[in-house]
Order: structure tokens, then sequence, then C-alpha cells
């Protein structure tokens, strides 16, 4: 592959002839500009993912949660992997774990911020009631890591997983402000990391973008989160991520990845 620090000094001028064209690019202008590292379309959807995070628009492309397209939708469950199919073991339990969801109860934001507060009270008894009002949320934020090489099956379990050890230690716990928050950022935590995992296994082009790519959105998720930009502390401990990488990736790609200074 093109070293990395030449592959992804390109993108950002990518990014930069962007900006000078009023924040829109075709995939044909796209296309012309990558003409020389012969990617190929599921590479050039990592590009357009890459260009989206960086405020630049593309006719025609929706990442997930953005441009449009609804942000959450309640014990929905997506349908498809990015490349429009699934295998049979999934469509199956996809299925199931439909028809699951839709036989839970659901709840308003008013009766979940009573069972938050019996459960910052330390009452047990509503942990069970709380991780299933927390199912499909999961199952959102499942969605939104598709199609990076972790199959939806395994990112929903292992998300559902995080949901339940972060809401027992909830339970309890009076310093913890916010706890919908909490839960959210747990989840996304755990399928970050998932994710990264898979991506860290080989170097490709489409590696080195998909977990810049992934950094950006955790540094918009954080910074959503905070009200501010995140440190490198503590994006490091929400992607599970080395620091010494993560400072590679805003070497390369010449501050493209905001990190903060702090509180003082």
């Amino acid at each position: 592959m093109k070293d990395q620090k030449e592959f992804l000094r390109q993108m950002k001028e990518l990014a930069d002839f962007g900006r000078t064209k009023e924040n829109v690019l075709t995939k044909e202008e796209i296309a012309d500009y990558c003409s020389d590292l012969s990617l190929t379309e599921e590479q050039l959807e990592l590009v357009y993912a890459y260009l989206t995070e960086q405020k630049i628009q593309i006719p025609g492309f929706f990442a997930a949660g953005q441009n449009g397209q609804p942000k959450e939708e309640k014990s929905k469950l997506p349908e498809e992997s990015s490349s429009g199919k699934m295998s049979a073991e999934d469509s199956k339990y996809l299925r199931l774990y439909r028809k699951e969801l839709r036989e839970l109860p659901e709840f308003t934001k008013e009766e979940m911020d009573k069972l938050y507060q019996k459960l910052r009270r330390g009452d047990e008894t509503v942990v069970e009631t709380v991780i299933k009002g927390h199912l499909s949320r999961v199952v959102t934020l499942a969605g939104k890591y598709r199609g990076r090489g972790v199959p939806l099956e395994d990112l929903i379990q292992e998300g559902n997983l995080e949901l339940i050890t972060c809401i027992s230690m909830l339970c309890g716990n009076v310093s913890v402000p916010d706890f919908k928050k909490a839960i959210d950022h747990a989840v996304r935590s755990r399928l970050i990391e998932l994710v990264d995992e898979e991506l860290s296994q080989d170097e490709s082009e489409s590696t080195v973008l998909a977990r810049l790519n992934l950094l950006l959105e955790a540094t918009r998720t954080l910074a959503e989160e905070y009200g501010r930009i995140a440190t490198l502390e503590e994006l490091s401990e929400f992607t599970h991520m080395e620091q010494e990488e993560i400072q590679m990736y805003v070497d390369l790609t010449k501050e493209g990845i905001e990190i903060g200074k702090g509180e003082k």
C-alpha cells in the first residue's frame, strides 16, 4: 500500500479541495481526484465517509445518522450490511431478536427518569427493567458501526453485554450525573473497541481510512457529550487506542483530528 503519511496527506488535500468548492464535492470529482489511487467502490465509500466527517457534502451519499437520515429508530433493526446482504444466520437471528424487542414494553422519558432515580438509590429490583429499556438503543448504536468487519450480530451482543455491565455498576452510584449519557458512552466505547480490534489486523488503505473515520466519529461523539473537544487522554480511554497511535493519526492528518487541552 501507499505510505500511510502520503495517503492521509492526499485525503486531507482532498478535504481542503472540497472547502474551495463551497464544501460540496460530487462523486465524479472525488473519483477523478483519487484516480491515481485505484480505489475500489468500498474504499471510495470510506473516502465519502471521511469527507462527510470533514463537513464536505457528497450528493447521493448518506452516512449513517447523517444527511437527513433518522438518528434513532426505536425497536428497528438494520436489515442489511453495507454490501446490502446478510448471512442466513444473521438474518434468522435478527428476525427473532426484532420480534423479541417488539414484545418489550416501551418507556417514556419520564418513566425512564423515575427508573434512573431508583437505580441511583441502589434499588436492584429495577436493574432488569432499565436494561430492557435500553436494548433498542443498543441496536441503534450497533447499526452505526455495521459494515466495518464485525458482524451486526456480534455488535449487538457485545453492546448488550456492556449495557448489562454498565447498568449494574450504576446501581447505587450517586456520582454520575446523567445515567443515559453514561450508558450511551459505555456502549459506544465498547463498539468502537470491537471494530478497531478488527480493523487493526491489516494495514491496507481501507483500514487506515476506516480507523481515521472511527477516530473522527469518536471526537464528534465526545464533543457532543462533553460540550467541548476531548483531550488525548479522553479519546484514548473512549476508543481504547493507545495515545501514541492517536497522536500518529493527528500528526499525519495535520490537525484533521482535533485534540483538546483539557480544563484548567
